[in-house]
Formats: C-alpha cells, structure tokens, sequence
C-alpha cells in the first residue's frame, strides 16, 4: 500500500557516457499499458514470479535447463495481483519494503553478456530505487523522483491507474503504472538490488534481462558521467 502520493515525475531516459568515450546507460518507458520490453534482442528471458513464493530462489528466466541467463534471487516477497500489482491485473507480483532490499545476482550471463534489464513498476513512488552493479562495483543508481516531471508535463500520458484490475474501473488512479527499459551500451550488468528507501513498498514485475540489439520506448533524457564499467 503506498502511504503518500506525489503529483511530480521527472523523465525516464538517462544517458551516462565515460570519459572514455561510447559506454553509456539509457532509460526508457514503454507505452502507457505495455507489461513487457519491446525491444530486441539476440536473448532474453523474464521472471514473472507466477510460480514463485516468497524467500529466495534460483530463476533461469523462462529458459528452463538449457538457459543462457541464470540468476539468484534473496529478500523476494511474493503477493497475488491486486490494485497495487501484477503485470495484466493477473498472476504474482514482487513488493520491496523499506531495510529489505531484493538481491538479483547473475551466475550465467550468456555467451555476450548481460546489457540489458527491464521491469514492469507498479505505483512508482518516489522512494522506489534501483541499483546496478558489475564485478561488485555499484555504477548506476536509479531513482524514482529522476523519472517523474516529465510524462508528469504531458498529464502523465495514460500512465496513471491500473485500468481493468478486476475489471472494475480504474485503480490507483494517482500512481503510475509502467514498464522501464535500462539498456547498458558498451556496458554489462551482473548484479541488480531493488530497494525502497523509507515508509512505503516498491511493486514489480516481469523482471526482464538480456542482451538486446535495438532499445525501444519513449521520453529519452541525457545525463552525462562518467562512471562506467567498460
């Protein structure tokens, strides 16, 4: 349950560039209703927490034992779709609490790497943080207040509400519902933390990863940086 609204949202694509040159970090919403990446990939997989219970576990992201991608899960708390979340108003959903962060970390990261991760966010809040990291370096920290202000200048675009839960109306109809793309250029990724900063819970789903070719979504932003792994 979220404790407090907001009527800011700050735009969702960021770009950190090195002082070396190419690598970078972009960040990008998929339409409004969109549960799932529309880019593509050389591999992907997703977990979408539908057979899982909350504590730990290992996850091959769809791929079953052949799997390209195969990452550890700790701190995961597992809850039915409801107004709050679940990709398509259906299934399971993940929700992080405030001082229990949930742990992803890879142990196979495919033939190329891991370049890309993506996530459907229910009722983003402010507090809502995601952080990368890679060989235990933390080198990208995202935050929900970077990515309000500007879809919340075009009145929010459709994000607003979970429309259809139950099929009754529209839910939440003061939160944002959307999925985020983070894709890692000249970059990878082998570790990821979610992580609520105080007094409300972070909802997600479909956890996707990958190695993608082409990015998608909308509203691009650039911020320089240069702390990068390549």
């Amino acid at each position: 349950m979220k404790l407090f609204e907001t009527t800011t949202f700050f735009l969702l694509v960021f770009v950190f560039i090195s002082t070396a040159g190419s690598a970078s970090v972009t960040v990008t919403l998929e339409a409004p209703r969109v549960v799932n990446s529309t880019a593509t990939f050389a591999y992907v997989g997703s977990e979408t927490f539908n057979s899982r219970w909350s504590g730990n576990f290992e996850s091959d992201f769809g791929w079953g034992p052949n799997s390209p991608i195969k990452g550890s899960y700790s701190n995961v708390k597992i809850l039915g779709a409801d107004s709050n979340g679940g990709a398509g108003q259906s299934g399971r959903y993940n929700q992080v609490w405030p001082g229990r962060p949930l742990k992803l970390t890879f142990s196979q990261l495919g033939f190329k790497g891991i370049n890309y991760f993506g996530l459907w966010t229910s009722a983003l809040d402010p507090l809502d943080r995601i952080s990368f990291y890679y060989q235990g370096r933390n080198f990208f920290n995202w935050t929900a207040p970077e990515s309000l202000e500007k879809i919340g200048g075009v009145g929010y675009g459709g994000y607003r509400g979970n429309t259809g839960y139950n099929g009754w109306g529209n839910y939440n109809p003061d939160w944002v519902f959307a999925f985020i793309n983070f894709f890692f250029t000249d970059m990878q990724i082998d570790q990821v933390e979610i992580w609520q900063e105080r007094a409300a819970a972070f909802e997600q789903d479909n956890h996707t990863v990958g190695f993608f070719t082409q990015q998608s979504g909308l509203y691009p932003m650039v911020k320089s940086c240069c702390c990068c792994n390549s």
